[in-house]
């Protein structure tokens, strides 16, 4: 192959080289897309003082609108819990510590694949200030501690390159790469004196 025949073809290559770059991530949406729309509510369960953490409970989400449970795993001794796979909507939190239902002070609005962080502390003491769909007996109430935190799924879960921004960034270094390499075909008219 000749030295002029690779000159001209690399335009070609740069040209498809961006178009992979660019579309690529795009073409991959479909299988993301299926996966779109669940979100999760996540952090720590203390006691009522708001400093031991709350081992052997857990928490269910439930959706205000369909009634549908979401149920996390009992906590250990960090008293983490994390309830995934919901769809965005409006939920109920509700604790079960030992056979005792706490509910949340306030209602969680979570949007399509969004997750939160919420920790909570329970409180034997005051009463619950309602009634929650499918549960029985709710005794106390929980009240909201620590950091409120939003996190989109597309920058925690997909990963950066498939996210909005990664999709731009690709782009751009795709089309940058293009006009680089079209810029490059002027056949080394202004090549530097000390290239041979």
């Amino acid at each position: 192959m000749s030295i002029h025949s690779c000159r001209r073809a690399r335009p070609v290559v740069a040209l498809m080289l961006a178009s992979g770059l660019a579309l690529g991530p795009g073409l991959a949406r479909p299988a993301a897309a299926q996966e779109q729309g669940r979100g999760a509510i996540r952090g720590v369960l203390y006691q009522a003082d708001g400093r031991a953490r709350l081992s052997g409970a857990k928490v269910t989400a439930v959706n205000i609108k369909t009634g549908k449970q979401y149920v996390s795993a009992i906590t250990g001794d960090n008293g983490a819990y994390e309830v995934t796979e919901l769809p965005g909507g409006t939920y109920d939190v509700v604790i079960d510590s030992g056979g005792t239902l706490f509910v949340a002070d306030n209602l969680v609005d979570l949007g399509q694949s969004q997750s939160v962080s919420l920790s909570f502390a329970v409180q034997p003491l005051k009463p619950a200030n309602r009634n929650v769909a499918g549960m029985k007996d709710v005794k106390g109430s929980a009240t909201l501690t620590g950091v409120y935190r939003n996190e989109t799924a597309a920058m925690t879960s997909k990963g950066f390159w498939t996210s909005p921004g990664g999709i731009a960034l690709l782009a751009a270094l795709g089309v940058g790469a293009g006009v680089a390499a079209a810029g490059n075909n002027n056949n080394n008219k202004n090549a530097s004196p000390s290239s041979p």
